[in-house]
């Protein structure tokens, strides 16, 4: 809180209770914090929240002392997820300006989907924090860095993407001999599936992880189809696994891979795409049985690209 900048003097007043042990160099507003350390009795003072306590109390409390308001604890914590994410993504940018910077774009830590990560965080924190105005206000230069790096992101990744190869996929999943029923069940098991380490989504076979182990060909970059058919895609939201976090891909790679290379436009923060793709990449997109949210636009609709909306 103190380090991320959140004017947490808004909350000066306010009464809360304090938890100390004689022991502990912090102070608490939970008496079950895992944070705790203090080994002797405890003591529960009712206190008003001032700049001292602040400074003093542990970070795991420092967010829940602020739950006075409805859905705030969960707002600040989403917001202080996404700037520590922004530092990252700040200092990755500044390396990059460095002469002896090559990034590795092949390597096995390189994360090609990062963009997903991102632009889930800053969706889930706008969503938060607009039920806060003063914290919207605060947070909105933030919110909308974020959206600029998912831009970055997502731009990069396109250009690691062999649409030949996507495309062939496309061709090779409308061939398939699996009903619509049989195809939405295996859908919808992949979209909620429980154990988040399940890599093998039902377009696996067409699409795996060796499709995108190697550079494109050039031709494959730079090859377009003449004709395109333009789509909006809402993002579902990245779902939560056994233990509670925020891990699970709804999203197959194929998926991924066509929405980063056949993007137009983007209001990150809402979660909404928009797509001029082939005709049998949005056929596949729009089959019933995968369930996405995505509408087709109007035939000769414009292409003028229209700037995202403000997080």
């Amino acid at each position: 809180m103190g380090q991320c900048g959140i004017p947490v003097d808004r909350f000066y007043g306010r009464p809360m209770d304090m938890v100390t042990w004689d022991d502990d160099n912090f102070v608490h507003s939970d008496p079950t914090c895992h944070e705790a350390i203090g080994t002797s009795p405890r003591q529960t003072r009712r206190v008003r929240f001032d700049a001292d306590s602040a400074f003093s109390m542990c970070g795991c409390c420092r967010v829940e002392s602020l739950a006075a308001d409805a859905g705030l604890a969960d707002a600040v914590f989403d917001l202080v997820t996404l700037l520590e994410a922004l530092q990252e993504e700040d200092e990755e940018a500044e390396n990059r300006q460095q002469p002896y910077y090559t990034p590795d774009f092949l390597g096995p830590n390189f994360n090609r989907d990062h963009w997903r990560n991102l632009q889930f965080r800053l969706s889930v924190t706008v969503e938060g924090v607009r039920a806060h105005p003063w914290l919207h206000d605060w947070a909105r230069p933030a919110l909308t860095r974020a959206a600029a790096h998912t831009e970055r992101r997502c731009e990069e990744q396109r250009t690691l993407i062999d649409t030949v190869t996507l495309e062939k996929a496309a061709v090779a999943l409308q061939q398939r001999e699996q009903s619509t029923e049989q195809l939405a069940q295996l859908w919808q098991a992949w979209r909620h599936r429980e154990d988040w380490r399940i890599t093998t989504s039902p377009d696996y076979a067409c699409y795996d992880k060796d499709a995108r182990l190697h550079p494109p060909p050039r031709a494959g970059i730079a090859e377009r189809s003449a004709a395109t058919v333009e789509a909006s895609v809402r993002l579902p939201p990245i779902g939560p696994d056994d233990d509670g976090f925020r891990l699970v891909e709804p999203l197959s790679m194929w998926e991924i891979a066509a929405l980063a290379a056949y993007k137009t436009t983007a209001d990150w923060a809402a979660g909404v795409i928009t797509l001029a793709a082939p005709p049998v990449v949005v056929q596949e997109l729009l089959h019933p049985a995968r369930g996405l949210d995505i509408t087709p636009r109007a035939t000769g609709a414009a292409r003028t690209p229209q700037p995202p909306a403000a997080p």
